[in-house]
């Protein structure tokens, strides 16, 4: 079946920045129209695309009158739609993947409402969609959808159906945008079908040996770079050669205060329960997933060495916005609206990555009996840079004082991870979590599932726990004087941590098991394991969780 170029049209739902409609643009498909709520991602959809849409909800295309369509039919008749439902809902990030899903079900459902009616209404035009979110929404989405479930009842009888007729059959599988050319291990749940046959049709894997960071960022200029450097090549898209001048949202200093990539690190490399990561990130490895907020203090903070080559503050950094951009897959003549970095990042990280678009669109094209447009072959239009606001400053960015912390902010730090356990010192009691920054509280962590366990220690556990450690490490002298050496006010714990905001205060409760980590791990044999103990139900430490203990008890003791 031939198609002309003018007969690949498509519509784009939840569009945000565009991602989805930059794929199938760039294989010659015509954007006719992008539907989303926020301002923001709409200005950078219309001005990518040539577009001049208003804000609207999805939601409107949803009626309790289930013979009331007319919202859906006011959309142009087109050939594909795509669409990519808010992922919150049901994200691992979003309360550990236990926030309500009700709502986000019900935005699934309203795009599958309109894609019903597109498909089924007389004359249908609609050759094939695609819709995608996280992993975890294929546990809230049906095998199959009958009119009814759709709220189509009235309307399908009036179309000649019966309201319990299957509307849609849903096939699809979790792809991962990797494959594809871009630069990260994003996963994501691709539903779709090809009308005439009802299948889904899987794109062809293109990058089996997936990009690194410094395939993408390692080959862009340094957000440092001179102004008068000449011209600059995409290193996804190597046609795109453009002035400096031109490559927006880059030249500036994302910096991070320490206060913030030291909880990162603390994060990515100690966490109690997960596994350890690197710090800073590895641009010999492929980029860890752009999330939808730009972070720089938790464990998916995605940061680089600064090339000011600082200590402390602003040693570490974030991607720049054009860095973000090019990891996801974005071509350097792509715009963000906005004016601010935490509005352009999250356009970003909300959106389908364009190369795994692309891919899908290719399969469309080639059902429709259509060549793939080669890369060399694609457009770029590079007359945008100027409709914006351009974060590039030039300048290395000014530290002031980082932003403070809450009054009686809740503490917890263990030194290290071994035995599946921690040793924690804690400001409050996890038995009485309402009792916050009154105590200080040394609590043993262990196990998991069943075997879960928290005991908190007390001045005779101390006492045991010093006897055995006479006992079973040979050097104990030597770790007394060792602890002896770390300086601290145990009166001042609380106040330190909320105002010493730059880390630089000896009686820093952060600094404090930071450095009682390094003393205990310098020992010989910290790692073993000392049995038929009575301090937990396990009744086995590892030795180097006895020295915490008791390193942290004479801290608060």
């Amino acid at each position: 079946m031939k198609h002309k170029n003018n007969n690949l049209r498509v519509i784009d739902f939840f569009c945000g920045a565009g991602g989805f409609s930059e794929g199938f643009r760039q294989q010659g498909f015509k954007i006719v129209k992008g539907v989303d709520y926020w301002g923001p991602a709409i200005a950078t959809h219309n001005l990518n695309h040539g577009l001049n849409d208003d804000v609207k909800n999805v939601l409107d295309f949803w009626s309790e009158d289930t013979s009331d369509v007319e919202e859906i039919e006011k959309l142009e008749d087109v050939e594909v739609i795509v669409g990519s439902p808010s992922c919150t809902y049901f994200s691992m990030s979003n309360k550990c993947g236990r926030a309500d899903k009700t709502d986000g079900i019900h935005l699934i459902e309203t795009y599958l409402r309109v894609i019903a009616v597109k498909k089924h209404k007389n004359k249908s035009v609609l050759n094939a969609w695609y819709m995608e979110n996280v992993p975890q929404a294929r546990h809230y989405i049906q095998d199959r959808y009958t009119f009814e479930d759709l709220n189509l009842a009235q309307w399908a009888i009036s179309s000649g159906y019966k309201k319990t007729d299957v509307a849609l059959n849903i096939k699809g599988d979790i792809l991962n945008a990797g494959d594809y050319g871009a630069c990260q291990n994003r996963k994501r749940f691709i539903i779709g079908e090809w009308i005439l046959t009802g299948e889904f049709l899987y794109p062809k894997i293109t990058h089996k040996k997936h990009k690194t960071v410094n395939d993408v960022v390692g080959k862009m200029p340094s957000p440092v770079l001179p102004k008068n450097t000449k011209r600059v090549v995409d290193p996804n898209y190597e046609q795109v050669k453009i002035p400096v001048s031109r490559l927006t949202d880059h030249f500036y200093d994302s910096g991070v205060y320490r206060i913030d990539w030291e909880r990162a690190e603390f994060a990515k490399t100690n966490h109690p329960f997960m596994g350890k990561m690197f710090f800073p990130d590895n641009k010999q490895k492929t980029s860890r997933t752009i999330m939808a907020t730009i972070s720089a203090s938790t464990r998916e903070s995605i940061l680089y060495e600064s090339e000011y080559m600082r200590q402390g503050d602003g040693q570490y950094r974030t991607p720049t916005i054009r860095e973000a951009a090019s990891l996801m897959g974005f071509p350097f003549v792509y715009q963000f609206s906005g004016g601010t970095e935490s509005i352009k990042w999250r356009q970003i990280g909300n959106a389908v990555c364009p190369h795994q678009s692309a891919a899908l669109a290719q399969v469309v094209r080639s059902k429709m009996g259509l060549s793939p447009v080669m890369e060399e072959d694609i457009e770029f239009s590079n007359s945008k840079y100027n409709k914006i606001i351009n974060l590039n400053t030039f300048s290395e960015r000014i530290f002031k004082a980082p932003t403070k912390r809450k009054k009686n902010a809740r503490f917890r730090r263990h030194t290290f991870k071994s035995g599946n356990m921690t040793v924690d010192l804690m400001n409050y009691n996890p038995n009485d979590r309402n009792m916050v920054a009154k105590n200080w509280y040394v609590v043993i962590f262990s196990g998991t599932g069943e075997g879960y366990d928290i005991k908190v220690l007390n001045k005779k556990d101390k006492k045991n726990i010093e006897s055995i450690l006479k006992e079973s490490l040979y050097c104990f002298a030597m770790y007394e004087s060792e602890l002896k050496k770390i300086s601290f006010d145990k009166s001042i714990l609380q106040d330190v941590y909320e105002n010493d905001l730059l880390l630089d205060n000896d009686s820093n409760p952060v600094l404090l098991v930071k450095r009682l980590g390094k003393i205990i791990q310098s020992f010989e044999g910290h790692d073993k394991t000392i049995e038929n103990i009575n301090i937990t139900r396990r009744q086995s430490m590892p030795i180097g969780q006895l020295m915490s203990a008791y390193g942290l008890m004479s801290i608060i003791y």
